[in-house]
C-alpha cells in the first residue's frame, strides 16, 4: 500500500507541475488569456480537453457501477455521446463564432449579449455556476473511492481529498486553461492504457478468454443486460428520452463554451467533432468490465469499487499503482475546467456586471475564486455525500432546461426573447424539480427531465411569441452567423 501511496503522491505532484510550466506563461495577461488561450487552441489539443471533460472519474469507475449495479439500462450512457457529438459538429462552431465576433469567454456572455440582458446572463451564470459544483463533487467521490480501495479503509478519506483538491486549485490558477489541456493529454493516455490493459486482462484471467466471457454473459446475465435490467421501469421508452434529454444537454454545460472559445478556427471544432467518437471505445470496455465484475465479484461490492477491486486482484504493484495514478488523475484533471468556468461565471457575470468592474479586477478574483469554490465543492461533498449524489444524478436533467434559449433561441431562432427564455428555464426546473423530488424521475414510462424540457420549450415559444419586439442587437447576432438573419 505504501508502494501505490507514494507514487500517487508523486504523480500528483508531476501533474501540477506540467500545469504550471505548460500555462503559466500563456496565462498570465488577462481574463481571456487565462480561459480562452487567446482563442488559438489547435484541434489536437481541443479533442484531448474535451475528451478529459466528458470521460472523467464517472467514466474510469461510476460507469463500471452502473453496469454492476443496474444493467442494461447502462448503454443509454454510451448513445448520449453519440448523440451529442453529431450536435455538437453543428453548433459548436456557431458558438465559436459569436464568441470571437463578440468577444465572449463565458456561457452567460453569450445569453447577456443575445438576449441584450445582463439581468439574465447573471441568472444563468449564478444558476449554473451552483450546478457545476456537483459535477466537481462526482470527482470528489471518485477520489474517495480510489483511496477506500487501496488503503483497506485505513487511509483518511478526507485529508487525502483535501490535499488533493489544494494541489488542483494551485494547478488551476497558475497555469490556466492550457495547462489544463496538457495535463488533459496525460491523463487521457494513462486512462486509456490503465483501462486497456485491464480490458485484455480481466477476460482471460477470470474466463480464460473474450468468448467464454461473452458467453457467460448470455447464460448468467440474460436478463441484467437488457431492459429494463435491475430496475424496475427504465424500460425502451426511458432509454429513448434519457438519450434525447442528455445528449440535448450535453453541451448546455458553460464549460463547454469556454473550450469552445479557445479552438482557433471552427474548423477545430469539427475535427474533434468528427474523431471524439473514437473515446466511445474506452466506454464499451468499461461496461464490459463491469458486466464481468458481477458474474466475478458477486453482488456485494459498491458498484464505484469494482474497477480497483479487480484491478488490485489482477495487478502486480508496479502496474497497480499505474492503474491508481490514471484514476485520481481522472478524478482530478477534468476539475479544472468546472472550476475556472464557475469562477468566471461568479466573477464576470454576476459581480462583475452588477458592480462594473474592470476587465483585470475580474480576472483577478476569478483567480482568487478558484480555491474557496474548490472548498465548497469539497465541504459538500464530505458533508452531505447522499444528498450530492441525488443532485448529481438530475444535473444533466436541470442543465438540460437550458437548451431552447441557448441553442433554439441563441443559434436558430430570432424571434426568440428574455421573457420565453426565462420563463421557459423556470418552468422546465420547477416542473423537472417537483417531479423528482416526489419521486417520479420515470413518469409514463419517459424521463422526467425529457417531459420538463418539452414543456419548458412550449412556453419558450409562447412567450417570445406574446413578447417579441425587432431590435437592431437581433439582426447583429444572426448576421455574424448567417450574412442575413434568419426569419422570426
Amino acid at each position: 500500500m505504501e508502494t501505490v501511496i507514494v507514487s500517487a503522491a508523486v504523480a500528483v505532484i508531476l501533474l501540477t507541475i506540467l500545469g504550471m510550466v505548460t500555462g503559466a506563461k500563456e496565462s498570465q495577461a488577462s481574463l481571456a488569456g487565462w480561459l480562452v488561450h487567446r482563442r488559438n487552441m489547435g484541434p489536437w489539443l481541443i479533442w484531448f480537453l474535451l475528451g478529459t471533460e466528458i470521460y472523467t472519474a464517472f467514466t474510469f469507475q461510476g460507469l463500471a457501477g452502473y453496469a454492476y449495479v443496474k444493467g442494461g439500462p447502462v448503454f443509454y450512457n454510451v448513445a448520449l455521446n453519440d448523440v451529442a457529438y453529431a450536435l455538437g459538429f453543428m453548433i459548436l462552431p456557431l458558438i465559436w463564432i459569436l464568441g470571437r465576433r463578440f468577444r465572449y469567454v463565458t456561457q452567460a456572455d453569450f445569453v447577456a449579449g443575445r438576449y441584450q440582458s445582463k439581468t439574465l446572463g447573471s441568472f444563468v451564470a449564478l444558476t449554473t455556476a451552483m450546478i457545476m459544483i456537483a459535477y466537481i463533487d462526482l470527482n470528489i467521490t471518485g477520489l474517495g473511492a480510489i483511496f477506500h480501495v487501496i488503503s483497506h479503509s485505513r487511509l483518511s478519506v478526507s485529508v487525502s481529498d483535501i490535499l488533493g483538491f489544494f494541489i488542483l486549485a494551485l494547478a488551476v490558477y497558475i497555469g490556466g486553461i492550457r495547462g489544463n489541456a496538457w495535463q488533459s493529454v496525460v491523463k487521457d493516455i494513462f486512462m486509456i492504457v490503465a483501462l486497456g490493459t485491464l480490458f485484455i486482462v480481466f477476460p482471460y484471467k477470470d474466463f480464460h478468454g473474450f468468448e467464454p466471457m461473452f458467453k457467460a454473459f448470455g447464460t448468467q446475465l440474460g436478463q441484467v443486460m437488457t431492459l429494463p435490467g435491475n430496475t424496475h421501469n427504465a424500460g425502451l421508452l426511458w432509454l429513448v428520452t434519457t438519450v434525447i434529454m442528455t445528449g440535448l444537454g450535453q453541451w448546455m454545460w458553460p464549460q463547454w463554451f469556454g473550450v469552445a472559445y479557445t479552438a482557433k478556427s471552427p474548423r477545430a471544432l469539427k475535427i474533434q467533432a468528427v474523431f471524439m467518437p473514437l473515446y466511445q471505445l474506452v466506454k464499451v470496455a468499461v461496461i464490459i468490465i463491469g458486466f464481468g465484475a458481477l458474474i466475478v465479484l458477486g453482488r456485494h461490492q459498491n458498484g464505484n469499487d469494482v474497477v480497483l477491486i479487480l484491478a488490485r486482484r489482477l495487478f502486480s504493484t508496479p502496474f497497480f499503482s499505474f492503474f491508481v495514478i490514471a484514476a485520481i488523475y481522472a478524478a482530478l484533471v477534468p476539475a479544472g475546467p468546472i472550476i475556472m468556468t464557475s469562477a468566471s461565471l461568479i466573477a464576470k457575470n454576476v459581480w462583475g456586471d452588477l458592480t462594473f468592474r474592470t476587465e483585470q479586477q475580474i480576472y483577478r478574483l476569478t483567480k482568487l475564486l478558484v480555491f474557496p469554490l474548490t472548498a465548497l465543492a469539497l465541504f459538500l461533498a464530505l458533508a452531505t455525500p447522499s444528498l450530492l449524489v441525488a443532485i448529481l444524478l438530475v444535473a444533466y436533467d436541470i442543465i438540460a432546461q437550458l437548451f431552447p434559449a441557448i441553442v433554439i433561441g441563441g443559434l436558430f431562432w430570432r424571434g426568440a426573447t428574455k421573457y420565453g427564455a426565462f420563463w421557459g428555464m423556470i418552468v422546465g426546473w420547477v416542473i423537472d424539480g417537483s417531479l423528482l423530488l416526489s419521486h417520479h424521475s420515470i413518469i409514463w414510462g419517459m424521463n422526467a427531465g425529457f417531459i420538463a424540457l418539452v414543456l419548458n420549450t412550449i412556453v419558450f415559444w409562447l412567450i417570445s411569441r406574446l413578447t417579441y419586439h425587432p431590435q437592431e442587437a437581433d439582426i447583429q447576432h444572426f448576421t455574424a452567423l448567417y450574412g442575413d438573419a434568419p426569419r422570426t
